[in-house]
């Protein structure tokens, strides 16, 4: 049992290391056909890429330029082969029969009868529509005229139109007139309503004023009256009490004697209250003199303390603006030095811009050459490519008998199709020195009569474009 279980494990063994090599040969075999198709499909990439580059390489204009000198060249070999032909049945025609030359004046005979019918046909024809067209003319004229009339009927209408939109207008500008006029004559009385209202009103104001006057000069009057008055009442008073001075004065010189002691007793009582009064007054003065000192020297006290606190104020406000002062000094210097480092970080991005910028434009620069020498490289390959194509096919040509003229003149070297010398720095262009036609083509580079003659009668010497 072991036996057969060992030679069983076997044999699968066998199977899968046979399946494994079959399946690692048929990969392979894969891989072989993967690679063989790769290969062709690259080849067929390339002649296509080979074959759309000669599709675009006969595009150029060189080539195409090329292309037609060969045309030409066919065209001339064609056409010397018909001359040469056209010799031959000339020289054919020559020892013809006389029947063929009777066959051809009967045709000939037969062709202009023919012709002549057709003619007379196209020229009935021809009558047909010149009637038709004068018809139509006469037709399209009846119309233009209708079409006038109308015109000119719609122009009348048109003219009436306007004319009473002018009449309109002039009525309507009348009758605005009117109310214009009417607005300004209302405006003139209202103006003048209120002219006479400020004159009546500045005739009451006078009036006024005039009353106010009399009533001032009444007024004055009544006080003058017054016064006088009051000047006879104090006047009469004066003289009632002179006389009761003078009657007094009697009486006391009358009693003058029994009088001198009582005098003297009042004379004695008023200096003494006089003294008393005086000594009153004094002392109130004196009081009155200390009160002031007090009060001027308390006043300067406060005053004094006043100041002081005014000096420590002033003191301290200095102190505040020297303060402020010193930290808006340090804030302008904190910013310019900020702006000073602002400043600094814009110089150093413009330079490195600007450094940035020169770089890049010496790269453009350098690109811009590189790119040129690539160009007229390629140029160049073109050029040789082309030359040796086209002297591939002017051999070819020469082989086979055909005109070569043409196609030297294309193959000569340079784009541009000019006359000129070719230009060694400027990928061999040829330029031409000849203006074009309103269609854009070449000038020949030959002058002719009137070139030579507007040359001739030229006040410069420049050449102004001109070839000879």
């Amino acid at each position: 049992a072991v036996v057969s279980t060992q030679s069983t494990g076997g044999k699968r063994n066998k199977r899968l290391n046979a399946r494994r090599i079959r399946e690692e040969q048929e990969e392979l075999e894969r891989q072989k056909l993967d690679i063989e198709e790769a290969e062709i499909k690259a080849a067929e990439r390339r002649a296509a890429i080979e074959h759309a580059k000669k599709l675009q390489y006969y595009q150029t204009d060189r080539v195409k330029g090329f292309h037609g000198a060969l045309l030409l060249s066919e065209v001339i070999k064609e056409r010397e082969a018909q001359i040469a032909l056209k010799k031959e049945i000339n020289n054919a025609m020559k020892n013809a029969d006389d029947h063929l030359l009777q066959w051809e004046e009967e045709q000939r005979q037969a062709a202009e009868r023919l012709e002549k019918e057709k003619s007379a046909q196209r020229a009935k024809e021809t009558a047909l529509l010149r009637k038709t067209q004068y018809e139509q003319a006469q037709e399209k004229r009846k119309l233009e005229i209708a079409a006038r009339v109308q015109d000119i009927e719609e122009g009348n209408a048109i003219h009436k139109d306007v004319e009473q939109f002018h009449k309109e207008n002039e009525a309507k500008t009348k009758e605005r007139e009117a109310r214009q006029r009417m607005l300004k004559q209302n405006y003139d009385e209202h103006i003048a309503m209120e002219r006479r209202i400020v004159d009546a009103q500045s005739q009451q104001e006078k009036q006024r004023d005039e009353e106010i006057k009399l009533y001032a000069n009444a007024k004055k009057k009544m006080a003058q009256l017054r016064k006088t008055r009051e000047g006879e009442l104090f006047q009469s008073f004066q003289d009632h009490q002179q006389a009761m001075v003078d009657h007094l004065a009697g009486l006391i010189k009358e009693q003058v004697d029994d009088e001198d002691s009582r005098i003297a007793k009042a004379v004695a009582e008023r200096d003494a209250k006089r003294l008393l009064e005086e000594q009153n007054a004094k002392a109130k003065r004196a009081n009155m003199q200390k009160e002031i000192l007090k009060h001027r020297q308390e006043s300067m006290r406060a005053q004094t303390l006043k100041m002081s606190e005014m000096e420590k104020d002033q003191a301290l406000d200095l102190q505040r603006r020297i303060a402020e002062d010193q930290k808006y000094f340090q804030e302008q210097q904190e910013r310019q030095a900020c702006k000073k480092v602002e400043e600094d970080e814009i110089q150093g991005i413009l330079c490195k811009q600007a450094s940035e910028k020169s770089n890049k434009i010496q790269v453009e620069k350098h690109n811009e050459l590189e790119g040129d020498k690539r160009s007229a490289q390629m140029v160049k390959e073109e050029e040789d490519e082309f030359q040796r194509y086209a002297d591939a096919v002017i051999d070819l040509a020469k082989q086979r008998g055909r005109p070569v003229g043409p196609l030297i003149k294309a193959k000569n070297a340079g784009a541009g199709g000019g006359s000129g010398p070719i230009f060694e720095g400027k990928s061999n262009l040829r330029p031409s020195y000849q203006a074009n036609d309103a269609y854009g083509n070449q000038l020949p580079r030959f002058a002719n009569g009137a070139a030579k003659k507007t040359a001739q009668s030229s006040e410069t010497n420049k050449r102004l474009g001109f070839v000879w």
